[in-house]
């Protein structure tokens, strides 16, 4: 074994796509001793080479805050000769442990924490602006302080321009299985992912009014509504429309879903938080062979225009983008190409293995030099 690696998360669930199935497993394939600590429904089990175990789901935000503690009191009686932690309420005690333990600490910053505050609607708008200003402040400083710290996009790798280790480690896709997509059955129409006002759940609904009734399309919405009103998501009403729910599905069903589907939509709407991201969602859609329609933001149309891989709508115009849905609908040859030309963008580049291959460098940097 190279070493015991220890994964820390409060927010985040055992079997996360980035840290469970990419992160934690890869580390576990490259020989290390994996300890997970996330929430779960379980106390404790092995999942492909790692040892997870669970925490339990808190109540409400407030509660989760106090998850911090018993994550620290976890970590000190590790033994690991690595921490990696994915969530900005630990920075203070990652700092702790990094202090206790005098082992290598990584925080892993999945977003642009002060942009992404500016876009919560639990906390008042008044606010925002200024705890923004607090959080862009104390994470820096907090990050700081530790080993390294890893990011998803190069935008936000700049903003820890004063850490001395900053890695990017994109969050592209795990291959998906080889296998033709399904012919027949309904038109498809997909979305993956957390579902709120902000990435597009109105418009998407109001598209379907705007599409070809003979299509017969459908649209199918999987993954969790947050902070969805009760009036926005009744779902006998919305059945009408064919649009279908489904909530949080199993990791291993999203792929049979992406291979169902004739489109794939990523219309997330134009906020600084999103403009320079890179939605997991975009490449899976590429690498499942679906076509996509997405926020007509620059770096997403350098991606699509480059690849052929899809189109670009401003993701406030319901009958934009039902036009360049049911364009699509409308021509197979079409959808096909861009499905064939998305594929070979994601073999060639868009893909965990060179991600893979960067967070193990890390580990065995950190973990040599001991900083």
């Amino acid at each position: 074994m190279k070493g015991k690696a220890v994964i820390l998360s409060s927010v985040h669930r055992w079997n996360d796509s980035r840290i469970f199935h990419k992160q934690a497993v890869s580390l576990a394939r490259a020989g290390w001793s994996v300890e997970l600590h996330a929430l779960a429904d379980f106390e404790e089990r092995m999942e492909q080479g790692v040892h997870i175990i669970g925490l339990s789901f808190p109540k409400n935000k407030w509660v989760r805050l106090k998850s911090g503690r018993e994550l620290f009191r976890r970590a000190l009686a590790s033994g690991g000769d690595l921490f990696h932690i994915h969530d900005p309420e630990l920075l203070p005690w990652a700092v702790g442990i990094r202090r206790r333990t005098g082992k290598p600490v990584i925080y892993d910053a999945h977003e642009d924490l002060p942009q992404q505050i500016t876009t919560k609607l639990w906390i008042p708008p008044w606010v925002r602006p200024w705890l923004s200003r607090v959080a862009d402040r104390v994470e820096k400083g907090m990050a700081r302080r530790l080993s390294a710290v890893v990011t998803v996009t190069e935008p936000i790798a700049k903003k820890f321009s004063r850490v001395d280790r900053v890695s990017v480690i994109k969050n592209y896709p795990l291959p998906i299985r080889t296998g033709e997509r399904e012919q027949g059955g309904p038109l498809r129409i997909l979305y993956v992912g957390g579902i709120s006002y902000l990435r597009g759940y109105r418009e998407m609904i109001v598209m379907m009014d705007h599409l070809p009734k003979e299509l017969g399309a459908e649209l199918h919405l999987i993954g969790p509504l947050q902070h969805i009103r009760p009036e926005d998501r009744d779902e006998a009403a919305l059945k009408e429309k064919k649009v279908f729910l489904h909530g949080r599905i199993p990791f291993g069903d999203v792929q049979s879903w992406l291979l169902s589907g004739s489109v794939g939509l990523v219309c997330l709407h134009p906020v600084e938080n999103y403009r320079e991201s890179l939605p997991i969602k975009l490449f899976e859609y590429m690498a499942a062979g679906l076509p996509v329609v997405a926020t007509d933001f620059p770096l997403w149309r350098g991606i699509l225009e480059d690849s052929g891989a899809g189109v670009t709508v401003d993701p406030l115009d319901p009958v934009a983008m039902a036009r360049q849905v049911a364009a699509l609908l409308q021509d197979p040859d079409r959808r096909r190409y861009m499905g064939e030309q998305g594929r070979k963008a994601f073999s060639d580049v868009y893909n965990w293995c060179a991600e893979e291959k960067k967070l193990v460098r890390l580990y065995q940097e950190l973990t040599e030099t001991g900083e």
